[in-house]
Order: structure tokens, then C-alpha cells, then sequence
């Protein structure tokens, strides 16, 4: 039929038509989805991008590093830092930023403490917040490298598209001056990939004058500190300042009480070394201060050193060769000599009790109770004694072995070599032993530098002392991680090691190639050689080393108590107490050490601790030590900042330029905005296209 062919063209068309208006609604549909996907991943572009038309503003992404090391404590006016101003400006800059907008903000402080005040990326009310809470003061130096590595390492990979950097710096020369390309790189590499810019924000005036004075180093001349002895303490000023300053007055205190007031002058930009003597009757924990009239950076005003006083050092003589009526005719004979020729005086410094191998290996177990162990010419232990003595090492006891006729190298290096005791491996006997020959013998001679243990006899007028015979020894072959303190020379020059240190845990080992009697040397026989070698040596071993207890700012020393640590108590600076119930320790040896995670010494100045074990209280001095070179004041200037910065696209801010003005940097480059307003006309499109689909059918 005729009507059935115009009836069929018909439908044919308007299928056509209805297959058209249904594929441009599904496109339109699958154009709603993927604007969705884009806008919330957060696009951005470059300025030079083709797109960059499309930027309509978009949130910000900021990065604040915020410099709060020891020289930001400068007071720049009554009562403000330079932390204190960098702190405002910052502040300012967070209120300009906008949660509604979506911006987000990363800050970061370079110093000492926490270093992200906010999580990465963090809304800026949230940013703000934590600025608002209680911040510790400024402190540390400030590693400017270690900072810009973080961005490229933290911050970059978590947050997308553009964001600008923002430095608040002192642009402390110490700080910067040493930074090499490493910074330019790091920081350049980050901005190209993601189209920011560097912005730094000095909070010091450029031309202001320096008039700082600082306590550089403050600590004891003498390496044994012992009650009733005449100690020296010298502190070392530095004057930051380009002109001289004359009679600074400073104060020496001992636990807070005023000792000596002294005026000093000082030269343009020098050191001066200011020295105490002072004799301390009570043995135990102290505190020496030194302290200089204040000035524009007070953190370096004052130093202190935490220090042990003993009332003297037990020492243990382990005797292998004992000996008859004569007491001169043993191993320990010349040693109990050196060290107490008044016959156990408990006005000497050194308080020495011998034992013969037997008792010592059946009182191994009460070995912590003595401050230092001496083994002269002991044949060998037994593999408990063995385990026992490396135990006490261990913990920190240090061990000095004499040689002799007696000495079993093999054993020694399966007993004691095997735990670690031996700084060396122990060879033959070589040379004449009792000296018969008359010609064959070798002297001690130093290194260059003297080593400090043997340091005294570095003074020519002193090292002729060291020109005695020796006869016989063992050849020693120190292990790579020992230290040669001391050599054998012979009249052709040739020398082999005589004394090697060596460390086992906490504890040193000393270990010297001849005898300490008079069967080997004639060293024991001259006490003007004998006496001060055994009394360096022995002072050098039993000396607690300052560091343990004088650490940086910031910092959580580890300390060696005796017995098992129940509770402990800090007493900070301030007077405020701090309660450690259960403290964590770590079991090394025969003692514990503390880990007081949690309690760092963020303030500077004395500390002290008390720790309960059983039944027995221990009293630890410790003292938090400033940043010395943060009290060099003097600021990097511009050239040598383009230098450093090489390949940065950087803009230096003045400090009073208020945070508003920067809002002339472009955003992060973000499409999201544009895809929004596209995502809404496709959904608007495909709303009326799909009733006007519906209607026509």
C-alpha cells in the first residue's frame, strides 16, 4: 500500500532522530560525570598554559617555614623577639588564607622541638589554633636544607597542584652560609614542577647593629673530679659586636650560690678565656655556672655544666703474678704504689684493693661496686669470670690490662677476645725480658697530636720522661675500630703499638704492651715517669665523660644507674617538677640505662634527676647547653643569598610588608572553579534536554 511506505519512512526518520537526541543526552550525562571527577581531583595549570584563561582564582596552597632557632631570641624592641615577630607575621598570613575557599596551609618551624606545628595541608583556623597553644621558646639551629627537604619529600606528594613557599628567617650568616647548591636545587626543582614561588621574609632589620656577647664554652680543666681538690673551670666569651666592650661583668655560681664576680674586656669580635678555682668539699651531683650581664640575645648569657664530684676512685688490682714479703715483687706491687704510696690513705685519689686471680673470679658478681678494673699479668679466667668482667665493661666500667711473662695469648683471645675485651690481638713476648743484654730495648713515644690521656707528657719539657727502657713486650695488632695511644720506638726508628683503647658498650678498654712491674721496664722504677703515666691513665679511664650529662638543647641523654630504675623525678630549670613513674630502661650489663622518652631538656640551664631503685635514691646533674653559634648574629646579605638560591624563583620581603600584599601572587593554578561552573551548565543542559525529550514523545 502506498500509505504504508510514507508510514515506514516515517518511523525510519524518527528513529534516526530519537537514536541523535538520545546519544547527545548520554554524552551530555557522561560530560556531568567526568566534570565531577576533574573539579574534585583538583586540576592546575601553568600560567603559560593554553588553559590558564580558565583560572578564575581558586584556593591557595601555602608552605610556611618558619625560622626558630636560638638567634631568633634576639630582642628587637621591649619585650619582642625576633620569634616573636615572626610568629605575628605569620599569624597574619593565616587569617588572610580562607577555610571557605579551601585553602590549606603546611607550617613548619627550623629548630629545636616539634617541627610541623599543624598536619600537612592543614585548613589555616586549624594552622591558626596551633599557633595559638603554648609553643616551647626558640632554640637549635636552624637547618634550612633539612627543611627544604621535607617539602620535596613530605609535602609534595601529598599535596596536588600549585603552592607557594613562604621563608620567615632572621637570614642568620651562620645558618646560611654553608648551605652550598643544595638548597637552590631542592627547593628550585619542587617550584618548577609545580609553578610557585619562593617569598622570604626577613624579621630583622638589615643595618642593625650587633651588640651581642655570648658564653661560648664553659667546662673543667681537670679530667678527675675529686673532693677537696683545687678544681679550675674556665668559660670562654665571645663578643659578637664589631667594637670592643670593656668591664662585662660576670659571675661564677656553684648550685645557684654566687662564687666569684669578675669584669672582663673584651676585644672587637674576640674570645676570652675567664677561669674559676675552686675547691668542692661535698661529693655528689653540682652545677657550675657562668653568667654575663644581659644583652639583646639572652639564651647565650649564661652557660652551666652539669658535673659528678667523687670522693675518690676504687680501684681493682687483679694480681697474676702475687707476690712473697716483698709486695714490690708482684704484678700490682708498683701500681698500689703509684696510686697510694701512703698505704691505703683515704686522703688519696685513688683507693686500690687487690685481689689474686681466685678471688677475683669468685667476687666476679660484685665487680660494679669498683669505679675501675686492672688486670697486671693474669694469666687467663674462666669463661664465667670472662662473662662476668665483660658484663661490668659493658656497663661502663673501664678495664686496664698490663702484660707479662704470664699472660696466655690464645686463651686471652678465646676468653676475652671473643666478648669484645680485647682492643688488640696479643703476639709473642719480643725484646730481652729482665734487661740482660743491657742494649736491646725501645722507648714510649706520642703520636702527633697527643692523645688527651697522655697529653701531659706532649710538653717537652716533659717528654724526656718518657726516654726510659723498656726490654720486653707483646706485639700487639690493634683491631680496626681501636685507637693507638701510645708506641714503641727502637734506636732505628722503628715503632710497634704500645697502648690501644678500645670500647665495649659503655666501657673503655686500655690495653699496654709491657708489664707493670720492674721485670720488663725500668718504667716502675723511675716515679717521675711511672707515677703520672699510671695516674694519666687511670684518670683518663675513670673520668665521666661531660657529654652524658650535658647535651644540647632538645635532647634526651641516656644514663647509667645502678640497679633497676622504679621511679624517677626531673627537676627542670624553672623549679618545675616532673613525676616519671615507671620510667623505660634498657638493661646493658650490670647497670640500666635510662630512656626518657618524653622528657627532653628543652629549656636550658640545670637540671636535675633523681632516680628510686631498690631502696637506694641516685642523684644525676645534667645540663642543657645553648646553641653557641647561634649568638653570631650577622645576616647573610643579598648577593650571597642570589648565590644560594641560584635557578629560584624567589622575591625577598620587606619585614614590615604586610601579608596582603603578597595576595598579588596567583593561586595555585586550579581548574576546579571553571569545571564547576562547566559542571553546572551540563547539568542544566541535560535536565532540559531530557524534559524536552520527554515532552516531544
Amino acid at each position: 500500500f502506498a500509505a504504508m511506505r510514507f508510514l515506514r519512512q516515517a518511523y525510519e526518520q524518527r528513529r534516526r532522530r530519537l537514536r541523535m537526541e538520545s546519544l547527545l543526552l548520554l554524552l551530555l550525562r557522561c560530560l556531568v560525570v567526568l566534570f565531577a571527577v576533574l573539579a574534585m581531583s583538583l586540576p592546575f595549570v601553568q600560567s603559560d598554559s593554553p588553559l590558564a584563561g580558565l583560572v578564575t582564582g581558586g584556593r591557595r596552597e601555602v608552605v610556611l617555614l618558619v625560622d626558630r632557632s636560638g638567634s631568633m631570641g634576639r630582642v628587637l624592641s621591649p619585650g619582642v623577639t625576633a620569634d616573636d615577630r615572626a610568629i605575628e607575621l605569620v599569624r597574619r598570613r593565616l587569617r588572610d588564607l580562607s577555610d571557605d575557599r579551601g585553602d590549606a596551609v603546611t607550617v613548619a618551624f627550623m629548630g629545636r622541638g616539634t617541627v610541623l606545628a599543624a598536619p600537612i595541608g592543614a585548613p589555616p583556623s586549624v594552622a591558626l589554633a596551633a599557633l595559638d597553644g603554648d609553643l616551647t621558646p626558640p632554640g637549635g639551629v636552624a637547618d634550612v636544607v633539612a627543611a627544604a627537604r621535607m617539602v620535596t619529600d613530605r609535602v609534595a606528594p601529598l599535596r596536588p597542584g600549585r603552592f607557594d613557599i613562604e621563608l620567615f628567617t632572621d637570614l642568620q650568616e651562620e645558618s646560611w652560609g654553608e648551605l652550598g647548591g643544595a638548597l637552590g636545587e631542592l627547593l628550585g626543582t619542587v617550584l618548577e614542577e609545580r609553578g610557585g614561588q619562593l617569598r622570604v621574609r626577613p624579621v630583622s632589620g638589615e643595618n642593625d647593629e650587633i651588640r651581642n656577647l655570648g658564653v661560648e664554652s664553659l667546662s673543667a680543666d681537670d679530667r678527675l673530679l675529686l673532693a677537696g681538690e683545687a678544681l679550675t673551670f674556665t668559660a670562654v666569651v665571645r663578643n659578637h659586636a664589631s667594637t670592643a666592650r670593656n668591664a662585662v661583668e660576670a659571675s661564677f655560681l656553684l648550685d645557684g650560690e654566687l662564687k666569684d664576680r669578675v669584669r672582663v674586656d673584651l676585644p672587637a669580635g674576640g674570645t676570652l678565656p675567664v677561669t674559676l678555682r675552686l675547691r668542692i668539699d661535698d661529693p655528689g651531683a653540682h652545677h657550675v655556672s657562668f653568667a654575663l650581664e644581659h644583652d639583646e640575645l639572652p639564651f647565650d648569657d649564661e652557660r652551666t655544666l652539669a658535673i659528678d664530684v667523687r670522693r675518690s676512685v676504687d680501684v681493682l688490682l687483679v694480681d697474676g703474678a702475687p707476690a712473697g714479703s716483698d709486695l714490690l715483687t708482684g704484678a700490682t706491687g708498683y701500681l698500689r704504689l703509684a696510686l697510694d704510696p701512703d698505704d691505703l690513705s683515704r686522703a688519696s685519689r685513688f683507693q686500690p684493693e687487690v685481689f689474686e686471680v681466685g678471688a677475683f673470679e669468685q667476687a666476679s658478681a660484685d665487680l660494679a661496686r669498683f669505679d675501675l678494673i686492672v688486670l697486671a699479668n693474669v694469666g687467663g679466667l674462666t669463661a664465667a669470670a670472662a662473662e662476668s668482667l665483660a658484663d661490668t665493661v659493658r656497663s661502663g666500667t673501664p678495664l686496664l690490662y698490663f702484660m707479662g711473662d704470664r699472660v696466655d695469648s690464645e686463651l686471652y683471645e678465646e676468653r676475652l677476645g671473643a666478648l669484645g675485651l680485647l682492643p688488640a690481638r696479643i703476639g709473642p713476648i719480643t725484646g730481652d725480658p729482665g734487661g740482660r743484654s743491657g742494649e736491646d730495648y725501645v722507648n714510649l713515644v706520642l703520636p702527633d697530636p697527643a692523645p688527651a690521656p697522655l697529653a701531659l707528657f706532649a710538653d717537652p719539657r716533659l717528654s724526656v720522661l718518657l726516654q726510659v727502657p723498656v726490654f720486653a713486650w707483646r706485639e700487639l695488632d690493634p683491631l680496626p675500630e681501636s685507637t693507638v695511644l701510645a708506641s714503641f720506638a727502637d734506636a732505628l726508628g722503628g715503632t710497634r703499638p704500645a697502648v690501644v683503647s678500645g670500647r665495649l658498650g659503655r666501657g673503655t678498654t686500655l690495653l699496654v704492651g709491657t708489664s707493670a712491674d720492674a721485670s720488663w721496664s725500668l718504667l716502675p722504677r723511675y716515679p717521675a715517669t711511672w707515677v703520672p703515666f699510671v695516674h694519666e691513665l687511670l684518670a683518663f679511664l675513670a673520668a665521666a665523660d661531660p657529654a652524658v650529662t650535658n647535651v644540647p638543647i632538645g635532647q634526651v641523654p641516656a644514663l647509667a644507674v645502678d640497679g633497676v630504675p622504679v621511679s624517677a623525678q626531673l627537676v627542670r630549670p624553672s623549679g618545675a617538677v616532673e613525676n616519671i613513674e615507671r620510667p623505660d630502661y634498657e638493661r646493658v650489663g650490670t647497670r640500666s640505662v635510662l630512656v626518657l622518652d618524653g622528657a627532653p631538656l628543652d629549656e636550658a640551664g640545670a637540671y636535675k634527676l633523681e632516680v628510686r631503685t631498690a631502696g637506694v635514691l641516685q642523684t644525676l646533674a645534667l645540663a642543657a647547653l645553648p646553641e653557641a653559634r647561634e649568638g653570631d648574629l650577622s645576616r647573610i646579605d643579598q648577593g650571597r643569598l642570589d648565590e644560594l638560591l641560584t635557578g629560584v624563583p624567589y622575591v625577598l620581603g620587606a619585614e614590615e610588608e604586610s601579608a596582603e600584599e603578597s595576595d598579588g601572587h596567583a593561586g595555585d593554578g586550579s581548574l576546579a572553579m571553571a569545571l564547576l561552573w562547566g559542571l553546572l551548565i551540563l547539568a542544566l543542559a541535560e535536565s532540559f534536554m531530557a524534559r524536552w525529550m520527554g515532552m516531544s514523545r
